[in-house]
């Protein structure tokens, strides 16, 4: 977690270092327009969510629908624990790891899906494959071969594929550096996460800085994901 004093130093922070999410404080700097600031963050970063808090009347919160705040959590209900709680897990619920899941349904059993959610919710924490195994309750080896079982690339493979997905993805915002983008995946240069580009998809970064580009690499992904038979024949006669 990181704070910020402004939203200058948001907007510097962010494109510094990618977020999972972010939550600003509607009124943090008198005399400005934090509506005209959560436009502008969304303009620059419109895959990060951005959850709003804050005295807010009618017109404000019709504003902030259309500037693009992600969630809006009034000042009368910040002590909610549940509701925050709520809005919190909507927000971080909507990155890498639902798209992934969705490709491989019905190729890839559930417990080996469950899996990769995991390691693909954890991707911007760096974790590697030690910590994967480990928190499985099981060997490195023994992970190794529940990865072939399930029709999965080895977990250093895996990995490596998720933190390029994860890069690419983060690179569709305009406000983005392939340098940013590199440090917060846990690569010592921009120039190591285009090796791990071409050691996945080939070629360069800047062609696949689109939509098009990042289900491409999804595509290219899925490719070395052939699944567990078994499980696809259960499920076609299911």
């Amino acid at each position: 977690m990181v704070w910020a004093e402004s939203w200058r130093e948001l907007y510097r922070l962010v494109r510094k270092q990618p977020v999972a999410a972010a939550v600003a404080d509607i009124h943090a700097e008198d005399r400005k327009d934090g509506v005209l600031r959560v436009y502008r963050f969304a303009q620059r970063f419109p895959i990060t969510p951005l959850i709003v808090w804050g005295e807010l009347d009618g017109r404000e919160l019709f504003r902030l629908g259309k500037a693009g705040a992600w969630e809006v959590v009034p000042s009368r209900d910040a002590d909610d624990r549940y509701l925050v709680s709520e809005v919190l897990r909507s927000a971080l619920n909507g990155g890498l790891a639902p798209l992934v899941d969705a490709r491989l349904r019905g190729r890839v059993s559930e417990e080996g899906r469950a899996l990769v959610r995991f390691a693909a919710e954890r991707i911007p924490e760096q974790i590697q494959v030690p910590d994967v195994a480990e928190a499985h309750g099981m060997s490195v080896s023994t992970l190794e071969r529940r990865c072939e079982r399930w029709g999965l690339p080895t977990p250093g493979r895996l990995l490596l594929w998720l933190r390029v997905l994860y890069g690419l993805r983060w690179l569709l915002e305009p406000g983005r550096s392939v340098e940013s983008v590199a440090y917060q995946l846990g690569y010592s240069s921009g120039a190591a996460f285009r090796r791990a580009i071409k050691a996945t998809i080939g070629g360069r970064p800047s062609p696949l800085r689109s939509e098009q580009g990042l289900d491409h690499a999804l595509d290219l992904f899925l490719s070395e994901c052939p699944g567990d038979g078994v499980y696809q024949r259960l499920t076609a006669t299911g």
